[in-house]
């Protein structure tokens, strides 16, 4: 076999070290392989406010402020908390940075808002959760009941795996690391 290199034999090898190597470190920290997926199938997302309401941050111990849930991963963070913070970074960029590789879909439990963090912006999505009048309650001021919206939550899965965030919402801000 030619090689378009000299040492062709050494590419290869150093191409599987890696790939086994890391193999081996996501076997370990528990991540799976596979197609992005959101958290929560639509069957379970009903129930994900509920469960997330007053639940403590599993970095600091305390209860946040504005409790927000990475819908990637269902690992519940401080938003705009200054207890979590990663080096200059609130813990909502970091963990954006950790879990979706800069990309991550967060909902904020009080507000049933969904945030999208894309690198060093953000933007609000909108909510997944609607009233029986197909109203999303911001803030949660009106007080009805709210369902989860199947359509929405679909196309919000449909722009992460499809990364079309960026051909979607026009009102992004520069976070400046501090959500």
């Amino acid at each position: 076999m030619r090689w378009a290199v000299a040492d062709g034999e050494a590419v290869v090898q150093a191409w599987c070290h890696e790939f086994l190597s890391l193999a081996q470190h996501s076997q370990s920290t528990g991540a799976r392989a596979g197609p992005p997926a959101a958290l929560v199938s639509a069957a379970a997302a009903p129930t994900a406010p509920r469960f997330y309401h007053r639940r403590q941050c599993t970095r600091c111990g305390l209860m946040p402020k504005d409790p927000t849930v990475c819908l990637l991963c269902g690992t519940l963070v401080c938003l705009r908390g200054q207890c979590c913070k990663v080096g200059t970074q609130n813990e909502a960029v970091a963990h954006s940075v950790d879990c979706g590789s800069g990309t991550c879909i967060f909902l904020a439990v009080n507000s049933s808002t969904v945030i999208v963090i894309r690198g060093r912006r953000a933007c609000l999505w909108g909510s997944v959760y609607l009233d029986s009048f197909g109203e999303e309650d911001r803030e949660l001021k009106r007080g009805r009941p709210l369902f989860l919206c199947e359509e929405r939550y679909r196309l919000l899965q449909n722009l992460w795996l499809s990364h079309a965030f960026d051909n979607t919402r026009r009102r992004w801000i520069w976070h400046k690391e501090m959500l």
